[in-house]
């Protein structure tokens, strides 16, 4: 599908209603004001993407030769085949001596810890994500809009779209209290896509994740100043946001989409989330060498 930005961005896009009856247009209203985009901007939103991707690449080639050369089998399935983990964890999710992996159900904590941001553009994997973090340290996570009535203190990490979706307007409250952060990015000629579809689902009242919206739908989409060209600068405005959010890089964990969800790559993507997350008082991951077996069966 060709994609293509808009000099002028509008507050509103069109998308086809399908019902028994036949087809009729809604228009759904978007309460965001659209910022000037601006050479600058762009350029440094699109370069930390781009440095992302080149990196995490480079990282898993060198990680994943180191593992080669040290063994004659495939590392992953070495680790897949590992019947529990290392005595000094928590027997939590684990894999399985058939080559199966059992994911724990994951508790609250007992006492208040540091909190952690997940954020990422609507479309980027974020449900999956939330449940690959609870399965990697056996604590519950949680969303800024706090659905589930969880709280923020007793959670390993909140699930945020910000600067696309804030809470009940409530994320400048809330970021005081957030020192680090998990910032997954996609590639946004697949995330706005797929983000469409969200929205496509909740238009049509189908459970989220279960429809593709029909390419007629999506072209309509595509070409309304409101639909896709509107979305492109608040990707923009996401990546520019958490990169300048965290100048220490110590607080802030970049995570490609695609390598998490690589069949090569996740499972060494999967084991930086739980380090990053081990870092955190009260939070004790899972043995490492149950990590490829959790994120084959999550992922």
């Amino acid at each position: 599908n060709r994609q293509q930005t808009h000099p002028t961005l509008n507050s509103r896009f069109t998308i086809v209603r399908h019902n028994s009856s036949g087809t009729s247009s809604a228009a759904i209203p978007m309460d965001h004001q659209t910022q000037a985009e601006t050479p600058a901007r762009r350029g440094r939103a699109f370069l930390a993407a781009a440095l992302l991707f080149f990196t995490a690449g480079a990282a898993s080639i060198l990680v994943a030769s180191s593992l080669l050369s040290s063994s004659e089998n495939n590392p992953l399935d070495t680790a897949l085949s590992l019947s529990s983990p290392a005595s000094n964890k928590r027997s939590l999710s684990v894999a399985l001596a058939d080559g199966g992996c059992l994911v724990t159900y994951a508790r609250m904590t007992d006492h208040p810890i540091a909190q952690t941001w997940q954020a990422s553009f609507p479309g980027s994997g974020a449900r999956m994500t939330w449940m690959l973090i609870e399965a990697l340290t056996g604590i519950r996570s949680n969303d800024d809009y706090d659905h589930r009535e969880r709280g923020y203190e007793n959670v390993v990490a909140v699930k945020t779209h910000y600067p696309v979706k804030d809470a009940r307007r409530k994320h400048n409250i809330l970021d005081p209290l957030f020192g680090r952060a998990i910032v997954i990015l996609r590639n946004p000629m697949n995330a706005i896509p797929s983000y469409f579809n969200l929205q496509y689902e909740h238009l049509n009242h189908l459970p989220n994740h279960s429809t593709r919206g029909p390419n007629e739908d999506w072209i309509i989409y595509r070409e309304d100043p409101g639909g896709y060209p509107y979305q492109l600068p608040k990707y923009e405005a996401f990546v520019e946001y958490w990169m300048e959010k965290y100048p220490e890089r110590h607080q802030l964990l970049l995570v490609s989409y695609e390598d998490l969800t690589g069949n090569s790559t996740g499972p060494i993507v999967a084991t930086q989330i739980a380090n990053f997350l081990g870092e955190t008082e009260g939070v004790d991951p899972i043995a490492a060498e149950s990590i490829p077996c959790v994120w084959e069966t999550i992922v």
